[in-house]
């Protein structure tokens, strides 16, 4: 595959609500973002939401790129991290938009990332009753993961992402050249975003993985891609079916509801795709517990992730009374019942009529997290 090669997806959302939106994955697409701007900017009036970190690397030279060709651009962003992801940044923004002059129809730029995204995403879903947005993911993350489908959110003392709202972009470009500034860490980071969709839904993509993660893991261009656009049009596929999370948009969720607890439990100290590559461990051996995974599937996939450096010491520390409370604050929960999406083998999940996510007695919960703490 050329590295100039563009791959275009897209997501098709139900009649009734009018929209589909281009995913745009090609080498540069920030570079060359006058091929791109004018299909999604209905006034010259742009501002980009970054944190300080990206705004440093891409966004100031980006804004002042714009501003020079004749668009009214302003660069807002905000303390990189997780904690950031709160009502109040999402208010200082908005006061900063209402400062600037900003409409319904200014176009907003989300250039970050999975935070940045999330908030970008919630704070153009609810200016003025909405406004167009635009995802420039710059992490693997938030390539593969956040900055498809729509969900947006803030976090709370409660919980992660428990106040938000679905509000799908104009469109997502991902300039793969942006990810060659990431720490190695963030990089295994969002690839787990991707493992997660592959054992879920794709056993040959997992295979692909298993066999190419050297190369994945270095930005070697062309497994990289097709690691990202596998995903993506996975992600998407799932999306067009069920985009407000009904039944089979769950699946997206394996893994998730341990790492949600884990990311409470550890102050957000663990980084997101982290938390969610232990929430597979642990989600995967309850499935095996259940009698649906079988031991060598189970084996094969906690071998991966040993590759990944995710192994059950990384469960030392917690107790696991603690971890089943968070469990029970997830938003997916049902009947004050903890649900969780189980895989019946490599590629697959219990699936009764798209139905994918089942509540689990929280006695083999408890079973799950011991066994792996033996």
């Amino acid at each position: 595959m050329a590295n100039t090669q563009q791959i275009n997806l897209q997501v098709n959302l139900p009649a009734k609500v009018a929209h589909y939106y281009p995913i745009v994955i090609e080498p540069k697409l920030l570079t060359n973002w006058q091929n791109w701007i004018k299909d999604y900017a209905q006034t010259k009036k742009v501002i980009i939401i970054s944190d300080d970190n990206v705004a440093k690397l891409y966004g100031q030279a980006f804004c002042a790129e714009l501003s020079a060709a004749g668009y009214q651009c302003q660069l807002l962003d905000f303390e990189a991290g997780e904690a950031s992801k709160s009502a109040s940044t999402k208010l200082e923004l908005e006061e900063k938009m209402f400062a600037f002059g900003c409409d319904r129809h200014t176009l907003c730029i989300a250039l970050g990332g999975g935070v940045v995204g999330d908030l970008a995403g919630f704070t153009a879903a609810t200016y003025m009753r909405g406004m167009n947005y635009i995802q420039i993911p710059t992490s693997l993350l938030a390539m593969i993961d956040s900055s498809v489908g729509g969900k947006t959110a803030v976090n709370t003392s409660y919980g992660k992402n428990i106040i938000g709202a679905f509000w799908q972009p104009r469109a997502v470009i991902m300039d793969t050249e942006l990810l060659k500034t990431l720490p190695r860490e963030q990089v295994i980071n969002g690839f787990f975003e991707a493992i997660k969709i592959f054992l879920t839904l794709n056993a040959e993509q997992f295979n692909f993985c298993c066999a190419n993660l050297t190369a994945i893991l270095n930005l070697e261009h062309t497994p990289l891609v097709q690691m990202i656009s596998e995903a993506v049009a996975l992600k998407a596929h799932v999306v067009e079916v069920d985009e407000q999370e009904q039944n089979l948009r769950m699946i997206l969720n394996f893994g998730h509801t341990v790492a949600h607890a884990i990311e409470k439990l550890s102050n957000y100290k663990v980084l997101h795709g982290y938390a969610v590559g232990i929430g597979m461990l642990v989600e995967a051996k309850i499935a095996e517990i259940s009698g649906l995974l079988s031991s060598v599937d189970y084996k094969l996939i906690a071998e991966f992730l040993a590759k990944l450096e995710i192994t059950p010491k990384l469960l030392a520390g917690y107790q696991v009374s603690e971890l089943i409370s968070a469990m029970r604050g997830d938003k997916k929960n049902k009947n004050q019942q903890i649900v969780l999406v189980l895989l019946s083998g490599i590629g697959q999940v219990k699936n009764i009529d798209n139905k994918v996510a089942f509540a689990v007695d929280e006695s083999i919960i408890e079973a799950a997290f011991n066994t792996l703490l033996v």
